[in-house]
C-alpha cells in the first residue's frame, strides 16, 4: 500500500504467517480448468466481525491473470487482450486474482486514465488460485493471503493490504480520502463459487459521477 494511505488508515492487526509448500494437490492441469471468480454482493454498511478480512476496493478492470495459460481473463471469463502486457510483469506457473488499475503519484486509482489508455496499467493480485501449477483454491483464504504476501515479496508485486475484523474503520477512511469502497472476506472460505465477498460503496465516491457517459464516449 503507498505511504499516501498507510497513514489514513487503523493499525491493522497482525496475522502469523504460515510456511510456504507449494505441493498441495497434485495431478491438476490448470489448462483444464475453467476459473470462475468471486462475484462481490452488495451491502449497504460496513461491519465489523474477527472471522473476516477487508481490503480496499481497488477502481479499475477485475481480472484473473493465469500466467499458466497467458492470458488475463474478465469477471465474465472473457480474454482481456487491451491488458495482456501486465502478464509480463508477473511471475510463470500462477493464477492470480486481481484487478488492473492505473495509479497516479500517490498510488491513487484513477478510472479514467485506464479507461482511455493515459498511463500504463498494473496489476494488483488480492489472492491467489495456482502457485507454480498448483491448485490452491481449496485453502482456506487465511493460508493463501501467506501464500501470496510471500509470492509478493519474492516478485516484487503490488499487493492489496489486509484489515483483519475491522471493516467500519476502514471503510470511513475510505470515505475520507474519497475512494470506491471496501470488500469484506471470510478467512475460512475456500475461493469457490459457493463463497461470499461482500462489497460496501463509497456513495459520495467522486469518479463514479459521469461513468456511464464515459463508457459511452469509448465504447459507444
Amino acid at each position: 500500500m503507498p505511504p499516501y494511505y498507510r497513514s489514513n488508515f487503523p493499525e491493522r492487526r497482525k496475522f502469523q504467517p504460515f510456511p510456504l509448500t507449494f505441493w498441495w494437490w497434485f495431478g491438476i492441469s490448470a489448462a483444464a480448468m475453467i476459473f470462475s471468480p468471486i462475484i462481490p454482493i452488495s451491502r449497504p454498511d460496513p461491519f465489523d466481525d474477527p472471522g473476516y478480512l477487508y481490503e480496499l476496493k481497488y477502481d479499475g478492470f477485475r481480472g484473473l491473470a493465469d500466467t499458466l495459460n497467458g492470458r488475463i481473463l474478465s469477471k465474465n471469463k472473457n480474454r482481456m487482450k487491451r491488458f495482456e502486457g501486465v502478464l509480463e510483469t508477473l511471475p510463470r506457473g500462477f493464477v492470480f486474482d486481481g484487478e488492473v488499475v492505473c495509479l497516479d503519484e500517490r498510488g491513487r486509482p484513477v478510472f479514467n486514465d485506464l479507461l482511455f489508455g493515459r498511463r500504463e496499467p498494473t496489476y494488483i493480485p488480492f489472492d491467489v488460485l495456482f502457485v507454480e501449477g498448483e491448485d490452491v483454491r481449496e485453502l482456506p483464504l487465511k493460508e493463501r493471503k501467506t501464500l501470496l504476501d510471500k509470492v509478493v515479496r519474492r516478485y516484487g508485486l503490488e499487493k492489496t493490504e489486509p484489515f483483519f475484523g475491522e471493516g467500519r474503520p476502514l471503510f470511513n477512511a475510505v470515505c475520507r480520502l474519497d475512494l470506491e469502497g471496501i470488500v469484506a472476506k471470510r478467512l475460512a472460505d475456500s475461493y469457490s463459487l459457493k463463497t461470499k465477498w461482500f462489497k460496501i460503496l463509497n456513495r459520495t465516491y467522486s469518479q463514479k459521477v459521469d461513468r456511464a457517459e464515459l463508457f459511452e464516449r469509448r465504447y459507444g
